[in-house]
């Protein structure tokens, strides 16, 4: 007895879905190869297509005095900048989320994730800060 072989046929249709899901496929990649490589064609598709536009309007900005004697610090998500025995701490927007009063006026500053340390350089203070709440010791 011999094995009849069913040569079965594949729709239109599924061929034209086929080969229009490889089009799409080889669309995409060739795009997202050339985003990666090409700056021109990066900065294209970022104006056109996918709207990114960074304008001075739409930075975050915080205000330094140059005249004053001021020390900046960054840690964690936040910026401090201390000034005559103010320590203002401003969030990753630029807003100030508050100020505490410390009595070092040379500091010098460490942290460790969450948490900052200023200290009088040679001298007696030292402030632990974490989340609003500042812990002194001498």
């Amino acid at each position: 007895m011999e094995v009849l072989k069913y040569k079965s046929k594949v729709p239109l249709k599924n061929k034209l879905i086929i080969i229009a899901l490889a089009i799409i496929l080889i669309s995409a990649i060739s795009v997202c190869i050339t985003y990666a490589v090409n700056e021109k064609a990066r900065d294209w598709i970022n104006m056109n297509i996918l709207r990114k536009e960074v304008t001075e309007e739409d930075v975050a900005t915080i205000e330094i005095d140059g005249d004053k004697n001021q020390y900046i610090y960054a840690y964690d998500k936040y910026i401090t900048i201390l000034c005559n025995g103010k320590l203002e701490i401003y969030n990753s927007y630029g807003n100030k989320s508050y100020e505490l009063d410390v009595e070092i006026s040379n500091p010098i500053f460490e942290s460790d994730g969450q948490y900052l340390a200023i200290a009088e350089n040679k001298g007696q203070n030292i402030y632990v800060i974490s989340d609003r709440k500042s812990i002194v010791g001498q």
